[in-house]
């Protein structure tokens, strides 16, 4: 059965509802509270004077009936656009057909919204809608509801006049120097001067106004999304679009030639990446070619790096360059690819990598193109070709003729025969028969050479030449048969190039004192260099070395534990075994392969670190410097745990 509840009693049936409200009425008529409360079910509609139960069919009176009250079509979503627009009017002060006279309610300043339009007999001064009578010396106008031009101490913006001396004027203009005229805009809250500001246009536009202002038939305008900018290029009588010199919060800026955008970080690609510029703060989106904010010169097409991948001077990983030949790792566009590595493609130019065995290669990844090999292996080629394959050391060709147990000389940290059966001669690692050793300049004795001349020097009682591995790994150059300056940097005496120390790539006269470490090796403040898995004393303070560690540089205060790189997901080692540390290359190969790329470590041509070769096949060794030079920007490395 429905109810009716009416100043708490109930009554039934319905027809008793319209008496019951009524009588509720006079009550209230007369002083008294009256409280109705349909039921759940029911509805009270005062003008009908009757309760109705929303369930019925066809009541056609309410849809929904809620705490005693209907609901009618809609009418929660007024309620809450009712409250969005009281908070608007708190915060903004303007409200487009309100009681405020305004009927365009878009001018926006330090995030408070005024009026540009006004009803009817109404102008907007500072934003607000006064009645213009009386306002003739602020405000002339010629349109209902908007100034034209403004009198002395104003100035026009956007259909109001604005007091240059109060908020919210002075937000948009610093001083007035016409009557009627912004002298200066304040570019510190984001706008800049129409260069055809008068009493009658606009003096002052905002850098995000892509409306703009016209004047005649040009047009001066700024750039969507930005919070500052530059008009100072703007000529009068010409239309024109201000530069952005900042963005508002989480939009980056662009610069394309001479024009100016702000997007959003996802938007930032093609040729550009996001990030925060260090000199100024400011969100940028940078061309990849970049380099002084963490592009890579040359680069043409990049992507940022994850922030745990990211050196501190490269942010992006490229991956085409516009000149020169993209790395292997994509970190940089280089003028010659590093070893183990060849240059493919013919406008996009990549360092692609050899085949596994080969330290250096030309022109594909065959097993059979190499140019250089490891440690341990020597090159198999035919004297007509320049490319071969890798073998084990004193196998195939570098066997044959070669004296029992005789193949004990090494270069470039791989052994070859030193002395040949009769009748032969080691010349580049290869027993040739005596009478073909003219070219060379080797003076036979039995089984070897005792002199050699031209490019040919004397190692090992073998003649190598310093144009061609295996020879140029030790000798860069010779004379008369001897050589004149040895790749490690030590005097030629007795017919040899005398090895510096264990772990040292190149040293003084001293063998000892070294001037640069091979791979595996930290160098101390005594000139020492010593294997990343040991500790020791460097002038006083401790240093730590780290188990298995291959490569590592002292931390940034010299002391504690050294700063291991790579981080490697894996590794294959083929160690020579004889403990023997030749020249200025280590004795075991190291290939690893990690998240970043494949780095073969301690051989001969094959050691790069961020694309930095450390050896290299041909003769260009590592240069004389620490090699933390090398490891200090390398996103290889991984601080110890």
């Amino acid at each position: 059965m429905s109810v009716c509840r009416v100043g708490g009693r109930t009554r039934t049936p319905v027809t008793a509802c319209a008496r019951l409200h009524l009588e509720a009425h006079r009550r209230d008529s007369g002083g008294l509270a009256a409280v109705v409360h349909p039921s759940n079910d029911m509805d009270l509609h005062p003008p009908l004077g009757e309760c109705y139960n929303v369930s019925t069919a066809g009541s056609g009176v309410c849809r929904e009936a809620r705490d005693g009250a209907c609901v009618m079509y809609k009418e929660e979503v007024r309620a809450e656009t009712k409250e969005q627009v009281k908070m608007r009017e708190g915060s903004t002060g303007c409200t487009a057909n309100g009681d405020n006279n305004c009927q365009t309610c878009d001018v926006t300043i330090n995030g408070k919204t005024y009026c540009s339009q006004c009803k009817a007999n109404y102008v907007p001064i500072d934003g607000t809608c006064v009645d213009e009578s009386g306002q003739d010396a602020k405000c002339t106008t010629t349109t209902k509801g908007a100034c034209t031009q403004c009198g002395n101490g104003y100035f026009l913006h956007r259909g109001g006049c604005y007091l240059q001396t109060a908020t919210p004027g002075s937000t948009i203009c610093t001083n007035q120097t016409t009557a009627g005229v912004c002298g200066t805009c304040n570019t510190d809250n984001g706008y800049f001067r129409n260069p055809e500001a008068a009493a009658t246009a606009d003096s002052c536009i905002s850098c995000g106004d892509v409306t703009g202002v016209a004047v005649s038939d040009k047009t001066y305008k700024g750039v969507a999304d930005c919070a500052k900018c530059n008009g100072a290029e703007l000529q009068s009588g010409a239309s024109g679009i201000a530069k952005c010199t900042e963005c508002v919060t989480d939009l980056y800026l662009k610069t394309e030639a001479s024009d100016t955008s702000c997007i959003s970080a996802k938007d930032c690609n093609t040729g550009y990446f996001p990030t925060t510029d260090t000199t100024d703060s400011k969100k940028k989106c940078l061309a990849c070619n970049t380099a002084d904010k963490g592009g890579i010169d040359g680069c043409s097409a990049c992507e940022l790096l994850p922030s745990t991948t990211r050196a501190s001077t490269v942010l992006i990983s490229c991956s085409a360059c516009s000149k020169n030949n993209l790395s292997p790792l994509k970190n940089e566009c280089m003028q010659n690819c590093p070893a183990g590595t060849y240059e493919t493609g013919s406008i996009n130019k990549v360092c692609t990598p050899c085949h596994t065995s080969c330290a250096s290669c030309e022109s594909n990844a065959n097993q059979d193109s190499c140019t250089a090999c490891y440690p341990g292996y020597v090159l198999s080629k035919t004297d007509s070709l320049n490319t071969g394959t890798c073998i084990p050391e004193c196998t195939g060709r570098y066997a044959e003729n070669c004296e029992a147990n005789q193949c004990t000389a090494v270069l470039g940290g791989s052994k070859y025969c030193s002395k040949c059966k009769s009748g032969y001669v080691p010349v580049d690692g290869l027993c040739v028969l005596a009478t073909t050793r003219a070219p060379t300049g080797c003076t036979p004795g039995e089984g070897v050479c005792s002199s050699c001349t031209r490019t040919y020097f004397l190692q090992s009682g073998g003649c190598y030449n310093t144009q061609a591995l295996p020879g140029m790994a030790v000798c860069t150059a010779a004379s008369n048969g001897q050589c004149t300056t040895c790749a490690n940097g030590q005097q030629y005496t007795n017919n040899n190039c005398p090895a510096c120390a264990e772990g040292r790539a190149k040293c003084q006269s001293s063998t000892s004192t070294c001037t640069a470490c091979l791979a595996g090796y930290y160098k101390t403040f005594t000139d020492k260099c010593v294997n990343c898995s040991k500790n020791s004393t460097n002038g006083g303070t401790n240093i730590q070395g780290i188990k298995d560690c291959m490569n590592c540089i002292l931390s940034s205060d010299d002391q504690g534990p050294v700063t291991c790189c790579p981080k490697i997901d894996s590794c294959t080692i083929d160690t020579r075994g004889d403990g023997v540390d030749k020249n200025i290359f280590s004795t075991s190969v190291v290939t690893c392969v990690s998240s970043l790329g494949t780095l073969t470590i301690g051989g001969l041509a094959g050691f790069f670190v961020n694309d930095r070769p450390v050896a290299i096949a041909g003769g260009d060794l590592l240069e004389e410097t620490d090699l933390s030079t090398v490891y200090e920007s390398a996103s290889l490395c991984n601080a110890p745990t």
